[in-house]
């Protein structure tokens, strides 16, 4: 497998490029603090496969990645949420409540794509949208901040 552009920039930050459509389109950032991981953003499904491919070659066990986190629920930046948390088993998503029902239930944001796009389109763009468990959810109310092993994210 190919794997995914990744720039790595000072402070434990690094930006993968999920592939949506194309190359240098959208991306998501893998932060690290101490030897804990956390993505910001996660692409769609289809992204998946290069995110944890980059995690393997850099040798970070799926157990170290805490949190994903989607900043908002456009499928481009969160559909993929479902499928990345069920490969990591010690991770939360970490969402404000607004978006939080809908990864817990992403049936309303499927159907309002499919309105759009068509059923077909919106497959072949996004692949399979899954569900985040809720006991996985993080709900980050307004003011919310994370304590991410010392590192503070608001």
């Amino acid at each position: 497998m190919k794997l995914p552009k990744v720039i790595d920039y000072s402070h434990g930050v690094s930006c993968i490029d999920t592939e949506q459509v194309r190359p240098g389109m959208a991306c998501c950032y893998l932060l690290r603090s101490g030897d804990r991981y956390a993505f910001v953003e996660c692409g769609t499904p289809h992204s998946v496969p290069g995110l944890l491919g980059v995690l393997q070659q850099r040798g970070i066990a799926l157990e170290q990645v805490a949190y994903v986190m989607p900043t908002h629920v456009h499928l481009d930046h969160a559909s993929g949420a479902g499928m990345l948390m069920s490969k990591l088993p010690q991770a939360q998503l970490v969402m404000h409540p607004r978006g939080a029902r809908h990864m817990i239930d992403p049936s309303k944001l499927i159907e309002g794509a499919n309105a759009v796009y068509g059923a077909a389109a919106v497959k072949q763009m996004y692949g399979e949208i899954m569900p985040v468990p809720e006991s996985r959810v993080l709900v980050a109310e307004d003011n919310f901040r994370l304590d991410f092993s010392g590192r503070e994210l608001l």
